[in-house]
C-alpha cells in the first residue's frame, strides 16, 4: 500500500491555482505608497488643512471687527466770523494717547555737597490739555501714530471750545471797550441824527469791517400787553412807521446773513423800531454784541388794551389801549402800573442778555449823543457785561477818549425816566 495521498480533484486544483493568481496579481497592481497606507495619510492632512483655514478665516474675522473705529463727533464753534456761520459737525477719529508716554519724566538731580551751587533749566511749561489737543491733532492723520509730531506745539485747532466763549481781545470804539467778532448795529437815521450818522459807521467799521448795520428813522419801543410791537411775538398789524429818515438801511453792506436778516424783518423793525430790532437780533445767535447809537429821545411805552367797562388813561391812537408804562424825556405821564406778567417781555430780555458770559447771548453796547439811555436798556447793558457811553464829543467833532480800564457801566437813573420837553 502506497503513503503517496491521493491526488485532489482536478477541479479544486483549478480553484486553488484561480484564487492564488488573483491575489498575485491584485497584489502587483497596488503600488508603493497604496502599500504604506498612503490613503489614510492623505484623509488626515485634508483634515487639518480644512481646520486650519477655519482657524485662520475666525483670527482674520476677529482682528478685523476689534479695530474697526467708532468715528467721534465733535464740533468747531464759528465764533462770529465767517458772515457768523454755524458751528460745523466734523467726523474725525480721536485716537486715545497715554498721557504718560507723551510727559517725559524730567532726570532728577542730586548733590551730596551742600554747598553745590547748581543752576537748572527751565522747563517747558506744557499743561495737560495742550497735550490732549494735541494728541486729537495728531490722531487726525492717517495711519498709525501718524501726526502726533506737531500735536503739543500746534494743538488748539478744530475741537477748541466752541467758539462763542472765545471771542478775543476787547476792541476801542468810541471810548467803548467791545468784546465781540462780530457785531450787528442799530443806527438812528432820524434827521436830527444825520451830521453823526458817516462818521460812527466809520468808526465802528475800523475794529469790524463786516458789521451789520441797520439804520432806521427813530428810536423808541412799544409794547402791547407782554408783546413788543413788531417783535419776535408780534402778531399785529406791519406799517412803515421809520421810513423819511436821513439814511436807510445799504442792502450792499450787509453781509449774507445780514441781507436774510433784512429780507425777512425790514417791515419788523420799520413797525417796531430799535424794540422790534432787539427783541428779534438778541436771538440770533451769528452775532457776539448788539451796538445801538442814538439820542435815546423816544423812550419805552407800554399800552395795555382796556376792558369793557374801565376808563382809559392816556391814548395810543385811539381809546382801546391805556398806557401802563412809560419811560422816557418825551412821556407827558411817567408811570410804570404793569402787572408781573406785562413785565414779562423785560424779564426775558434780561435773561438773554444775561447768557452773554457763556456764549448763549449777546453783549450789548450803547451809544448816546443826548440822553442816557432808558432803563431796560441800561438793565440789559449790565447783565450782559457791555457798556454804555455817552459821545457828546460827536457834537464837535472832537475825537473818542482814551479806552480805560473800566467796568460796564452801572445803571445811574431809576426806572422811569423824568420827563423833558425836547425836540427832535
Amino acid at each position: 500500500m502506497s503513503d503517496t495521498p491521493p491526488n485532489p480533484p482536478s477541479s479544486e486544483v483549478d480553484d486553488a491555482i484561480d484564487a492564488q493568481g488573483e491575489q498575485a496579481t491584485v497584489r502587483q497592481k497596488q503600488g508603493f505608497w497604496a502599500r504604506l497606507g498612503g490613503g489614510g495619510l492623505m484623509v488626515s492632512l485634508m483634515i487639518h488643512f480644512f481646520l486650519i483655514v477655519v482657524a485662520v478665516f475666525w483670527v482674520v474675522s476677529t482682528w478685523t471687527d476689534s479695530t474697526k473705529r467708532e468715528p467721534t463727533q465733535f464740533a468747531t464753534g464759528a465764533g462770529g466770523g465767517n458772515d457768523g456761520d454755524r458751528a460745523k459737525i466734523y467726523q474725525h477719529r480721536l485716537q486715545q494717547k497715554n498721557m504718560k508716554s507723551l510727559a517725559k519724566s524730567t532726570p532728577r538731580l542730586t548733590s551730596k555737597n551742600p554747598n553745590a551751587s547748581i543752576s537748572l533749566p527751565d522747563i517747558p511749561n506744557v499743561s495737560t490739555s495742550s497735550m490732549v489737543s494735541g494728541a486729537t491733532m495728531g490722531g487726525s492723520s492717517k495711519g498709525f501714530g501718524g501726526g502726533s509730531g506737531g500735536g503739543i506745539g500746534s494743538g488748539q485747532g478744530i475741537g477748541v471750545g466752541n467758539g462763542k466763549n472765545m471771542i478775543g481781545k476787547f476792541k476801542p470804539v468810541m471810548g467803548a471797550k467791545i468784546q465781540a467778532t462780530k457785531v450787528a448795529v442799530f443806527m438812528d437815521s432820524s434827521k436830527s441824527m444825520a451830521r453823526y450818522l458817516d462818521r460812527v459807521e466809520s468808526e465802528i467799521r475800523k475794529q469790524f469791517p463786516d458789521a451789520d448795520v441797520f439804520m432806521y428813522s427813530g428810536i423808541w419801543t412799544n409794547t402791547i400787553g407782554n408783546v413788543v410791537m413788531g417783535g419776535s411775538k408780534y402778531k399785529g398789524t406791519y406799517s412803515d412807521k421809520t421810513k423819511g429818515g436821513a439814511k436807510n438801511t445799504d442792502i450792499e453792506k450787509l453781509t449774507t446773513k445780514g441781507k436774510s436778516i433784512f429780507r425777512e424783518h425790514d417791515k419788523s423793525f420799520q413797525t417796531g423800531c430799535v424794540g422790534a430790532w432787539v427783541d428779534i437780533m438778541k436771538n440770533q445767535r451769528e452775532y457776539d454784541a448788539l451796538i445801538i447809537f442814538s439820542d435815546f429821545q423816544d423812550g419805552v411805552t407800554q399800552y395795555r388794551e382796556k376792558d369793557k367797562n374801565g376808563g382809559s388813561k392816556y391814548y395810543y391812537g385811539s381809546d382801546k389801549f391805556e398806557t401802563v408804562y412809560a419811560d422816557g424825556v418825551r412821556a407827558k405821564h411817567p408811570t410804570d402800573d404793569r402787572t408781573e406778567q406785562e413785565k414779562g417781555w423785560e424779564k426775558e430780555w434780561l435773561k438773554v442778555f444775561g447768557e452773554a458770559n457763556s456764549g448763549k447771548g449777546p453783549r450789548l453796547y450803547l451809544f448816546s449823543t443826548e440822553t442816557e439811555p432808558q432803563a431796560i436798556f441800561e438793565k440789559c447793558v449790565k447783565s450782559s457785561g457791555g457798556q454804555s457811553k455817552m459821545v457828546e464829543w460827536l457834537r464837535t467833532g472832537g475825537n473818542p477818549p482814551a479806552v480805560t480800564d473800566e467796568e460796564p457801566t452801572e445803571i445811574k437813573k431809576s426806572s422811569v425816566s423824568t420827563p423833558a420837553s425836547t425836540t427832535r
